[in-house]
């Protein structure tokens, strides 16, 4: 048997920080990759956000150098398709002026491939000292009086020391442990996507800053593009309790319409790999720790509960992981009492900032993007009236805009109770009881009867108005 400080299963974003700051406090550290590197087993790319450079500070380091496929993107792009298939319309946007701090201001994502960021990660976990063992699967734990005490892998190798789960959204230090028998249906999603080569400068001629696209759609549950230096992938998920066919089929409808295909032809893309994997999406974290263990990324559930993005939140965990785990051991007490000091600190983060509104933001996102037959049948229309319709130059301007409201009035059977329930609780949620000061009773109710009018139904135009 060989003895360390910690042990951690799983050499991703998580296992690599949670490894780098271990080490770095003077502990030995080994952690643990089932591929014959970290990031070869997850060929799909990822979109680091701007606050990661003020948290970490090896992010000054990222560099096409050591990073070929990093691309920094300043605008998405949101198209909107409606039952026909047909894009009606998009949004660009870019950093808004609300944005206080570099980079920020300058990109909203800096996307990166898993196979160049893994590596590049676990590199500063090596230089600390911590000991990679790679090409090796760790398949149970080591257990002694009941309490997990180290892990062994495939070969019957055993290693003793405190133990962090980084080992993905199929834990398995999670089951082992005791923490979790598997996810429940509702809080995983499976998410397939094709990735496609691109020459970079096709990428940069004809997409110019755009870092992404969203294709909201009433055909398909919500995909999204991601554009890298020599490619994209493009991908769609949804909960496992609601695909009723081949989730396949469904990603298909996304890169079968006509938009879509015209985008391929120009880019000259080429399809390079088909991938699929799962996601945890919940509403708030829990059971993420026990004697002697502690899960961090998505092994614990801590992808954001509005679009789940999962490399931020794997990161911060995964070093407070770290300094827990080295005062627990210095003080001679890795319980389960002990190690709620990993809850306390995480929770005030900007990731514990998140799940404060966790069920509210994981509600809509639900009900909105990831129901398409339901919600989106109506909301696409209706958000292409409000955007579009004004440029429509088939009427006069006021008449036009008093013809948009009326038919934006035909959609308040469903827009209203759609907001009462999933917009207003997470209003409600954010701003408290300041939200029923700017949504005064008696100023709506003043107000109601002028909007009323404004709405009423046009009388028939003459020929040739």
């Amino acid at each position: 048997m060989k003895t360390y400080d910690v042990v951690i299963v799983g050499a991703g974003p998580a296992g690599a920080t949670a490894a780098k700051e271990a080490a770095e406090r003077g502990l030995k550290t080994i952690f643990f990759e089932r591929g014959r590197k970290p990031g070869e087993k997850n060929a799909s790319g990822c979109g680091l956000g701007p606050r990661m450079w003020r948290e970490f500070d090896i992010m000054q380091e990222l560099t096409p150098e050591v990073c070929p496929s990093m691309r920094a993107g300043a605008a998405a792009r949101n198209y909107f398709v409606n039952e026909d298939g047909v894009v009606a319309g998009y949004l660009m946007t870019r950093p808004t002026e609300s944005v206080s701090y570099e980079p920020a201001k300058s990109f909203i994502t800096m996307n990166v491939y898993r196979s160049d960021f893994d590596p590049w990660i676990a590199q500063f976990a090596i230089d600390a000292g911590a000991e990679l063992k790679s090409a090796t699967l760790v398949v149970d734990l080591l257990k002694e009086d009941g309490k997990v005490i180290g892990v062994v892998d495939e070969k019957g190798e055993k290693y003793r020391g405190f133990v962090i789960g980084a080992d993905g959204v199929i834990s398995m230090v999670a089951r082992q442990s005791g923490l979790r028998t598997r996810w429940q249906q509702q809080q995983v999603t499976l998410v397939p996507q094709y990735d496609f080569a691109v020459s970079p400068g096709k990428i940069d001629d004809i997409m110019g800053d755009e870092a992404l696209a969203v294709w909201w759609s009433a055909t398909f549950p919500a995909a999204y593009q991601v554009f890298f230096r020599d490619g994209f992938h493009v991908g769609l998920g949804n909960w496992m309790t609601w695909w009723d066919r081949n989730p396949r089929v469904y990603l298909d409808r996304c890169v079968g319409l006509p938009y879509f295909q015209r985008l391929l032809r120009i880019l000259d893309a080429k399809p390079r790999e088909f991938q699929v994997h799962l996601l945890p999406w919940l509403e708030y974290p829990y059971n993420t720790h026990t004697d002697n263990v502690i899960l961090v990324g998505d092994a614990a559930g801590f992808p954001c509960p509005l679009e789940a993005e999962g490399i931020y939140p794997a990161m911060v965990t995964g070093r407070i992981a770290a300094e827990v785990a080295v005062e627990a051991l210095s003080s001679g007490d890795t319980s389960k009492e002990a190690l709620k000091a990993f809850d306390a600190r995480w929770q005030k983060t900007s990731v514990g900032k998140e799940f404060e509104a966790g069920r509210e933001l994981a509600a809509i996102w639900r009900a909105l993007p990831f129901s398409p037959k339901e919600t989106m049948t109506w909301f696409v229309p209706m958000m292409m009236d409000v955007l579009g319709g004004i440029f429509d130059w088939s009427q006069p301007h006021v008449r036009r805009v008093r013809q948009i409201l009326q038919n934006v009035k035909s959609y308040a059977p469903k827009a209203l109770p759609f907001f009462m329930q999933y917009v207003f609780p997470l209003l409600h949620k954010v701003l408290g009881d300041r939200l029923y000061k700017l949504m005064d009773p008696q100023t709506l109710a003043a107000a109601l009867p002028k909007v009323t009018q404004m709405m009423k139904q046009e009388p028939p135009t003459t020929e040739g108005e």
